[in-house]
């Protein structure tokens, strides 16, 4: 899996409560690839703990 193929999954990951995803609104600062693991790292800024949860399950789902 490429760089460009875990962008092209994490676009259907909406953020909860919204319509668009997480990708468009530049919550995803980093992908690395190693030997097939993918690791994504993003910048959340929320009070809700239920959305990080929301994220995380959604992410790895697309993924």
């Amino acid at each position: 899996m490429s760089e460009e193929q875990v962008k092209t999954a994490l676009k259907s990951v909406k953020y909860p409560g919204f319509t668009r995803d997480i990708v468009s609104f530049g919550l995803v600062k980093s992908i690395h690839i190693d030997n097939g693991e993918v690791k994504v790292q993003l910048a959340l800024a929320t009070n809700d703990p239920n959305v990080p949860a929301a994220i995380k399950n959604d992410a790895e789902s697309a993924l």
